[in-house]
């Protein structure tokens, strides 16, 4: 009878050991099959090259400059 009531319970133990695995959830894999980069990281627009340039103007007989921005 002893014998019968420790059996039992290491099948019960061993029962409660295998059930949290087996109720994960299940596991998706997914891949991609372009190369390419995610499109939040992509630029919208080439990079620019920019500087500063000076422009010199005549506004009724007077001399006026200004700083212009050139990108190109």
């Amino acid at each position: 009878m002893k014998n019968a009531i420790l059996a039992a319970v290491m099948a019960a133990a061993s029962m409660f050991a295998f059930v949290p695995q087996s109720q994960a959830d299940t596991v998706v894999v997914t891949t991609r099959e372009n190369h390419r980069p995610p499109h939040h990281s992509r630029p919208h627009h080439p990079p620019r090259h920019c500087y500063v340039k000076k422009v010199r103007t005549y506004h009724h007989h007077r001399l006026v400059v200004k700083t212009v921005r050139v990108c190109r």
